[in-house]
């Protein structure tokens, strides 16, 4: 069983987890920013200069704000998912996987208007 890929019952995929995990971080995300901000901007203040005539309450202010906020966070955090998920494979901090250094040589060797000038 240990080797089969038999998926349990109740039991997430990676992807299902992933989104999971960027979905709640960008929900505690904008909740600190709907609070930062809101202790920041006045909220009525906004409806007056954001809606003209549009009598819009000011509950809908602090819906768009976390919205807005939310989907900011998500994006971000869909993005630092997707960077981990691609991102280099196991062993290439310890020399796997990377290319050799590349090869000095003498700026002379190319140009011969160079030959006698002095690099060292």
């Amino acid at each position: 069983m240990s080797g089969s890929k038999e998926q349990l019952p109740g039991r997430w995929t990676r992807r299902q987890r992933d989104w999971g995990v960027a979905i709640w971080m960008a929900f505690l995300s904008a909740c600190v920013g709907t609070f930062v901000l809101f202790a920041v901007v006045d909220a009525e203040r906004l409806t007056d200069v954001w809606t003209l005539d549009w009598d819009i309450g000011i509950r809908l202010v602090y819906g768009l704000g976390f919205f807005f906020l939310f989907v900011i966070s998500l994006l971000a955090s869909l993005l630092t998912e997707y960077m981990i998920r691609t991102g280099p494979h196991r062993g290439h901090a310890s020399g796997k996987g990377k290319r050799p250094p590349p090869e000095i040589h003498d700026p002379a060797d190319g140009n011969p208007d160079l030959q006698d000038e002095q690099w060292r």
